[in-house]
C-alpha cells in the first residue's frame, strides 16, 4: 500500500461526525488571471477551492477538522465544547455552529486586540455570529492568557459534574489533521478530473494545522513517486504569536506524520513559507490586503476575509506578478472562509 493509500484509508476509517457536504467547489479564476495578464504578468492558470462554502455557520475549512475532533469529544461523553482564538477568529464560529448542530453547549475564550482594529470589533462580524449561534463568549483583556482561562473554566465545569472538551486553537490536533489531508487529496482529485496536477497550492497559515496537513499529503505523494506539489503558506500571525510560522507548521506536520505512523519524518522540502504579508500584525489591515480583497471581489465575485485569505491572496498576487510560477502551470488558492470579519473592518474598506 502506498503512503497516499495509507493516509486515505486512515481518514476513511477514523471516527467522524458528519458536518459538511463534500466535495467543496473547485473553480477557475479566469477573471483574476485576465486582470494579471492585462498588467503584463506571465500568469499561470489560476484555480480556487471554495472551503468557505461549507454549510455550518458562515462556512470555512475548520468544519473538516471538527468532524474528527467532535468524534473524539463524543467518544468521551462531552456535553460542552471549549475553544479559544482572537476576537474575530473564523474557527471559533465554526466551533459554535458545530456545537449548536450537535446539541452541545459551547464556551469561547477570545483575546482582544490592543488597540482595537475598529470601534465595534467586539460586537460585530464573527463575534456577533458566535452569540447568535448560542455560544457563551468570554472576552479577555489584551494580553490575557486565553488558554489558561479556558482550562480553568474546564476544571470548574468538571467540578460541577459537567463533561467539557477543550479544543486547541484552530482545531489543530492530529485528528483534525485528517480533515486537512482529506481536503488536500480531494483538491488533487478535482484537479486530476480537469487534466492537471497543481504546481502549487496557496494557503494561509494561522494555527498552521491546515498547511501542515497539506505538507504531509504533498510529501507522501512525492515519496510515492508522484509529482511534487509545493505548499505555499502565507503567515497571518507574525510577531503577534510566540511560535514562529515555520515552527508551527513543522510541529503540526511532524505530529501528524507520527499519528499516521508513516516511515521517516516530515520535512519542509515542499514548504514555501512567506511571512512578508502579515502587514502590521494579526487582524491589522494594510493596503496590500485591501487591494487583494477588492481585486478578487471585482474579477471573480468571490469575497475573502481580512485576517487570513486576504493576506494570503496579497502574497500570491505578489508572487504571480513577479513571475515565480511557470506560465504554462496551474496554481490553486485555498479559500478557507472568514468573510464576516470584513464587517468589523468596514471603515478600512
Amino acid at each position: 500500500m502506498t503512503l497516499v493509500d495509507r493516509i486515505r484509508d486512515a481518514a476513511a476509517r477514523a471516527a467522524r461526525v458528519p458536518l459538511g457536504v463534500w466535495p467543496t467547489p473547485f473553480m477557475p479564476m479566469t477573471g483574476l488571471r485576465r486582470a494579471l495578464l492585462d498588467e503584463g504578468a506571465d500568469c499561470p492558470a489560476l484555480w480556487i477551492k471554495r472551503e468557505d462554502l461549507t454549510p455550518l455557520g458562515a462556512g470555512g475549512n475548520k468544519v473538516r477538522k471538527l468532524e474528527y475532533v467532535l468524534a473524539r469529544a463524543r467518544a468521551q461523553g462531552a456535553d460542552t465544547l471549549l475553544n479559544t482564538g482572537e476576537v474575530q477568529s473564523n474557527q471559533v464560529v465554526q466551533t459554535a455552529a458545530a456545537a449548536a448542530h450537535e446539541g452541545l453547549a459551547c464556551e469561547l475564550f477570545l483575546g482582544r486586540a490592543d488597540p482595537p482594529f475598529s470601534e465595534d470589533d467586539q460586537e460585530t462580524g464573527n463575534i456577533l455570529l458566535c452569540r447568535i449561534l448560542g455560544a457563551r463568549v468570554h472576552l479577555l483583556p489584551p494580553g490575557g492568557d486565553c488558554v489558561a482561562a479556558m482550562r480553568a473554566r474546564a476544571a470548574e465545569l468538571e467540578a460541577r459534574g459537567r463533561k467539557p472538551f477543550v479544543i486547541p486553537r484552530g482545531s489543530s490536533t492530529p485528528e483534525g489533521a485528517l480533515g486537512s489531508l482529506a481536503c488536500f487529496f480531494e483538491l488533487l482529485d478535482q484537479a486530476a478530473a480537469l487534466g492537471f496536477v497543481p504546481n502549487a497550492v496557496a494557503v494561509s497559515v494561522g494555527s498552521a494545522g491546515t498547511a501542515a496537513g497539506f505538507l504531509v499529503g504533498a510529501q507522501a505523494l512525492a515519496l510515492d513517486g508522484g509529482p511534487e506539489v509545493a505548499v505555499c503558506g502565507f503567515d497571518s500571525f507574525g510577531m503577534d504569536y510566540p511560535v514562529m510560522a515555520q515552527d508551527r507548521v513543522m510541529e503540526h506536520a511532524e505530529a501528524c506524520w507520527r499519528f499516521l505512523d508513516l516511515p521517516g519524518s516530515c520535512t519542509d522540502h515542499l514548504l514555501r513559507l512567506s511571512c512578508d504579508f502579515v502587514g502590521p500584525g494579526y487582524s491589522r489591515p494594510y493596503p496590500g490586503m485591501i487591494e487583494a480583497v477588492r481585486l478578487l471581489a471585482r474579477t471573480e465575485g468571490v469575497v475573502l476575509d481580512p485576517n487570513y485569505t486576504g493576506k494570503a491572496m496579497a502574497g500570491l498576487l505578489d508572487m504571480l506578478r513577479r513571475g515565480l510560477y511557470p506560465p504554462q502551470g496551474n496554481v490553486v488558492f485555498l479559500h478557507t472562509g472568514g468573510l464576516p470579519a470584513l464587517f468589523a473592518m468596514r471603515r478600512h474598506f
